[in-house]
């Protein structure tokens, strides 16, 4: 399997899961190269969460992106 982030070679590994899916060891995808781990648990979260991009960008008519930040002015103190 190649590696999403740098196209390196990635090898099966197995992962300790303390609370999540219920299982103690967890085999999954680990890169050689740049380390990315690629388990279960972590495939669902992304999916879910470019579901989610998907679902807002599809309501607001544009992409999911946040708004660029805007330069906010300090207040004037107060003159007594």
């Amino acid at each position: 399997m190649q590696c999403p982030r740098c196209q390196g070679t990635m090898i099966v590994d197995h992962f300790v899961d303390m609370a999540t899916s219920g299982e103690i060891w967890m085999p999954g995808w680990r890169c050689l190269m740049c380390g990315e781990i690629i388990d279960p648990i972590i495939e669902r979260h992304r999916l879910q969460q470019q579901d989610h991009q998907e679902i807002v960008g599809a309501i607001s008519g544009s992409s999911a992106r946040p708004p660029a930040p805007v330069a906010v002015k300090p207040r004037k103190a107060a003159s007594r």
